[in-house]
């Protein structure tokens, strides 16, 4: 470290310290006087020095120490905005519950009315027909007005559609949201009037003679 002293009478003393940062051969003191005339010239200052043992020169380019310190503060900052932002782990998904199995609901299928007679000459291609048909002979034909998945289920299975539906509940929340067939109760889905009269426009007798 060197220091570089100016004195004047009309005012206060100025000291400047200047750092320095340079390889010089040993006992080499005429590189090192160089490189300290030339760290004294100023800020940015761009020292060469040439090897004795005649190998490529070196540059060695002094910063003042303000810029050292900024450029330290700033590699600071990136270093502690990256631990940050690595040690917010990821939230993770809500995991979805799996639907339960349905499960067969005791009921007499076959006596008058049967599922099958009543939906005799419906249209019964589309799923949503399927379930507003089982719905509409379940209050009509058992009496049942509250229905859930277990009671589409159990209609499924008797009459030969297909069951292979990974949430039976799934279709009545959708026609009670989307067309307004049914209305949530604490037992279940009731079939309204209206989705009454959709199953009426699918065709057929309801069973009658």
């Amino acid at each position: 470290m060197a220091k570089n002293t100016t004195v004047r009478s009309s005012g206060p003393a100025r000291v400047r310290l200047v750092v320095l940062d340079a390889e010089i051969p040993d006992g080499d003191l005429s590189s090192f006087n160089q490189v300290l005339q030339n760290a004294l010239r100023g800020p940015g200052t761009t020292i060469v020095q040439q090897r004795l043992n005649g190998s490529a020169a070196k540059t060695i380019t002094h910063q003042p120490a303000a810029d050292v310190e900024g450029q330290a503060e700033e590699v600071v900052d990136d270093v502690v905005e990256e631990e940050e932002i690595v040690s917010q782990p990821a939230k993770p998904r809500a995991k979805r519950s799996q639907p339960k199995s349905p499960s067969v609901v005791p009921m007499d299928m076959h006596a008058p009315v049967s599922l099958a007679t009543f939906a005799q000459g419906k249209d019964s291609k589309k799923q949503i027909n399927k379930y507003m048909i089982a719905a509409a002979w379940l209050k009509e034909c058992r009496g049942i007005d509250a229905v859930n998945g277990d009671h589409m289920f159990t209609c499924f299975k008797s009459i030969g559609w297909s069951t292979n539906i990974p949430d039976f509940t799934q279709p009545l929340r959708l026609l009670k949201a989307k067309n307004k067939y049914f209305d949530k109760s604490d037992k279940g889905y009731e079939i309204n009037h209206i989705g009454l009269d959709f199953v009426n426009k699918l065709g057929g007798s309801n069973g009658a003679a």
